[in-house]
């Protein structure tokens, strides 16, 4: 990959994998497999093989319990509003099941109305519980993966990240790049300025590196005024020119609202991918320390894994070998 070949920033920056579940198909661990269709149309099956045994059992053995597990499984998989239809179906057929199972004693319409509306009310009640704390845990994780003052991944979301590009990485061969920032200055800006605008600086920064790279990249805040920068398949070039370019917008942002602040980097592009996510930081952690100890505010640049002399690179995915 060439220079030329970098697509245009994106506002983005954490999409190549960022372990969300995407909104076709349903949540949750092996389950996620399914999609919200299949998991309706199970659901849907379950319901009405209770109503069978409803209708069996006859009158007197009550089967609301069982209806609770299909329905139960529907909202928390697929949606409330599934969770809504899949109660009054519940409700329906297990009412229906009722009468059928009377042989031509119906109830008067009352109760049969009173009867429709508890259970309605039970399993909608059950449905709003369940969507209620599915929502909240899934607030909760992505709190957990993101960095409350800039909206970056943290630390352990760039890690997961990482983690599967390396693993891409292996099985096709390309190369990819890591950028390891700092800012330098940060502390005196803390201390003369105070805190709140050492963290409109840091704000400043994410921003401008989520704007500035591409949507295939990977962006987090890896603690304190580090940054990391997560190139997919970009070799050396690409990337001390995609690096150069954040460099030049993260210099304009912050003289743009007064901050004499400047930005070490380091580089490390990796021809083969390393063994584990701790590699990769380290080499761009090294690369950035030499920066900031020879010549503050530049960038420091290597290439790791090289081939055997004669070995050609792989081919991009959808081209022929040279």
């Amino acid at each position: 990959m060439s220079p030329a070949d970098l697509p245009s920033p994106a506002s983005g920056g954490f999409t190549a994998a960022t372990g969300e579940v995407e909104a076709g198909p349903a949540r949750g661990g092996d389950a996620a497999a399914l999609t919200r269709a299949g998991v309706v149309l199970i659901s849907v099956g379950l319901i009405l093989l209770i109503s069978v045994g409803d209708v069996l059992t006859g009158p007197d053995v009550n089967f609301t319990l069982l209806y609770l597990g299909p329905i139960a499984f529907g909202a928390w998989l697929g949606s409330t509003r599934w969770g809504f239809a899949l109660s009054a179906l519940a409700s329906v057929v297990s009412n229906g099941a009722d009468l059928y199972a009377r042989h031509g004693a119906p109830l008067p319409g009352g109760v049969l109305a009173w009867n429709l509306m508890v259970q309605l009310g039970v399993f909608v009640a059950l449905v709003l519980l369940l969507t209620g704390l599915r929502d909240r845990l899934e607030v909760e994780q992505q709190m957990a993966r993101t960095d409350p003052l800039t909206g970056l991944p943290n630390r352990r979301a760039f890690g997961e990240a990482a983690t599967m590009e390396l693993e891409r990485a292996r099985r096709t061969g390309r190369p990819l790049s890591f950028a390891y920032l700092d800012c330098d200055g940060f502390k005196f800006i803390n201390d003369s300025l105070g805190h709140r605008e050492g963290d409109a600086l840091l704000v400043v920064v994410a921003q401008t590196l989520r704007a500035s790279t591409r949507a295939v990249d990977a962006t987090a805040r890896l603690g304190g005024d580090e940054f990391g920068l997560l190139m997919h398949e970009t070799d050396a070039p690409a990337a001390l020119a995609l690096v150069e370019r954040v460099r030049t917008n993260l210099l304009t942002a912050v003289e743009r609202s007064g901050w004499h602040v400047g930005f070490s980097i380091g580089v490390a592009t990796f021809v083969q991918a390393p063994g584990q996510y701790d590699d990769l930081l380290a080499r761009g952690d090294e690369l950035m320390y030499e920066a900031k100890r020879t010549a503050r505010g530049t960038i420091r640049a290597a290439t790791f894994g090289a081939r055997p002399p004669g070995e050609p690179p792989p081919a991009a995915p959808g081209r022929e070998a040279p």
